[in-house]
């Protein structure tokens, strides 16, 4: 298992993300260049170095003995890089076209 810190741009918001239950296919994640599709967008990138250290963690909801609801949260993991993705559209590769991009 491998996590990767990933920030989106584009026309997507966080209700969406939470609807497609966090579902996502990744395309040439080792790449210079990885692909991202979530539900019906698409997302070209770039690995790039942070400003400092992202640090991730875990978010677990208990209830305490007054049977409130207590968010905890859990040291998951920290790095320094990040794959910064952009929306894209696709279009279809004509008979004879290069690649692009």
């Amino acid at each position: 298992e491998q996590l990767v810190m990933v920030e989106l741009s584009g026309i997507i918001d966080s209700d969406f993300l939470e609807k497609c239950e966090n579902k996502c296919k990744i395309l040439g994640i080792e790449t210079e260049r990885p692909i991202l599709q979530v539900d019906r967008y698409v997302f070209a990138g770039e690995y790039e170095d942070t400003l400092g250290t992202c640090v991730v963690f875990e978010e677990n909801t208990e209830q305490d003995a007054e049977g409130n609801q207590k968010v905890q949260l859990k040291y998951k993991c920290h790095t320094v890089k990040k794959l910064n993705m952009t929306r894209t559209l696709l279009t279809e590769k004509k008979e004879g076209e290069e690649n692009v991009g």
